[in-house]
């Protein structure tokens, strides 16, 4: 066998002269190849099936279209995640701390809003309620520029003077909640009656303990305030009853000592008259009150109020105690006057009305030469000096009465008796004056008193005297 030949269709070595496949009976004529012819063919029929695999492949395996559910629910959470991120960066500035530092600040400075759910308290067995913290926001509400300054110190820090800013909770679940945290206070309230009751803003707290002079009765725990403080007791048969405004800010024991005083009380004709913030009383026609076995507290204060020109004014306070009065003393030994805010002396303004009436100088008015009493009293003068009649002329001023006027003013009533010498007679000339109103400027203890206005003048005497 000179030729290798193979069968096609088995590759199985056949000789030359074979017609069939002894192997797998295939025929042979015209069809038997070479090894290498065999291998070729096999190798291009295996490059085929390969190819007919991947297309077969390809064709069962088609990329599928998104389903319109999974796009709407992608879009969906596409949404919520936007909103979400919205949702916080809203919050995130909302809630900030500087926000809620104004917005707890303003509730504390406003006794009509409720504080409670800003508020927390050092001592976990108060219940922190709306009424407990009225006497807190009653206090800033009266001292506004605490609460400013304190605002101010939680934009940066956490604490001040007693009060702390700390965070409870949160806003819907992601931003803190800050509270200001308060120290309670549990002072006594001291007196010298055995047989008294106390009441804490109307509350009643109940009687005292102790003995001889020292009584006292330790309150609750409670918010730093305003408080109404009364003790009612009962000495020899009479009724007694101290009360004052504390402002509570310690456990220091609070005086409520009762004793009885006799003064009076001078001031303003129809003036009320106030002892601890509570009306007591309106002055007579003279001006005066008389007071016998009035219950008193160590630390009494007294003023006067009244309406002018339908503004209230109010005068200085005065602290009972820097009297020096002896509490034994009768009422008319023991005066009190109280000082009305800008009213001037009678000899002031005597001396001034006097002294502008002869020579007005434009200083001594509200406004200086604008002023329309300058004027008229620098026309009178220049008047009296070009009438050859007169040879001579005085001026002399007598205060009536001297009242208390809005603004750190004074309204004053008086009388300026003219003089006029003439060649054979006198003439005297008596004008009374209301309306006259002086301004006070400055401090007590650098003040100057100006006129305002010279008032209004009526002829009430006059008459010629011969030489």
């Amino acid at each position: 066998m000179n030729k290798n030949e193979f069968c096609p269709n088995c590759g199985r070595r056949v000789n030359e002269n074979e017609e069939f496949c002894s192997n797998c009976g295939a025929k042979l004529s015209n069809n038997k190849q070479s090894r290498q012819e065999y291998r070729t063919d096999q190798t291009h029929r295996q490059a085929a099936n390969n190819n007919s695999q991947n297309q077969v492949q390809t064709v069962n395996n088609p990329r599928q279209p998104m389903k319109k559910k999974t796009k709407i629910i992608l879009s969906i959470v596409g949404v919520l995640v936007v909103a979400f991120i919205a949702f916080y960066a809203w919050g995130s500035n909302h809630y900030q701390r500087k926000n809620q530092v104004d917005q707890i600040t303003a509730y504390l400075k406003n006794p009509r809003e409720n504080l409670a759910d800003y508020v927390t308290s050092d001592n976990p067995s108060v219940h922190v309620t709306n009424a407990a913290l009225k006497p807190t926001q009653n206090y800033y509400f009266d001292h506004s520029s605490d609460a400013d300054k304190m605002a101010e110190a939680f934009k940066y820090g956490d604490t001040y003077e007693d009060v702390s800013l700390v965070q409870s909770g949160r806003y819907l679940l992601l931003f803190p909640k800050y509270t200001l945290k308060f120290k309670t206070f549990t002072p006594h309230i001291k007196t010298n009656h055995a047989n008294s009751t106390i009441y804490v803003n109307d509350e009643k707290i109940g009687g005292v303990n102790g003995s001889g002079e020292n009584y006292y009765k330790q309150v609750q725990p409670l918010f730093p305030g305003k408080y109404h403080i009364v003790v009612k007791s009962t000495a020899a048969g009479h009724k007694l009853t101290a009360d004052k405004s504390a402002n509570i800010f310690s456990n220091s024991a609070i005086n409520m000592n009762i004793k009885t005083v006799n003064f009076t009380v001078k001031s303003s004709p129809g003036a009320d008259v106030y002892i601890n913030e509570k009306k007591v009383g309106t002055l007579d026609k003279s001006g005066e009150k008389v007071f016998k076995e009035y219950p008193a507290t160590d630390d009494m204060k007294i003023y006067v109020m009244m309406k002018v020109d339908g503004k209230a004014i109010r005068s200085k306070v005065i602290d009972y105690d820097d009297l020096g009065f002896d509490d034994d003393d009768d009422s008319s030994s023991n005066v009190v006057k109280p000082e009305w805010p800008g009213l001037i002396s009678e000899d002031d303004a005597e001396s001034i009305l006097e002294d502008n009436f002869e020579d007005p100088d434009e200083d001594a008015f509200v406004g200086g030469a604008e002023n329309k009493g300058y004027q008229e009293l620098h026309e009178q003068i220049g008047n009296f000096n070009d009438n050859d009649e007169i040879i001579s002329y005085d001026m002399d001023c007598s205060i009536v009465s001297i009242s208390p006027a809005p603004d750190n003013s004074s309204n004053v009533v008086y009388k300026i008796t003219y003089t006029f010498e003439h060649d054979d007679y006198e003439h005297k000339q008596v004008m009374l004056y209301s309306g006259c109103v002086f301004h006070q400027n400055g401090d007590d203890d650098d003040a100057s008193q100006k006129i305002r206005s010279i008032g209004n003048g009526k002829i009430i005497s006059d008459k010629k005297y011969n030489n």
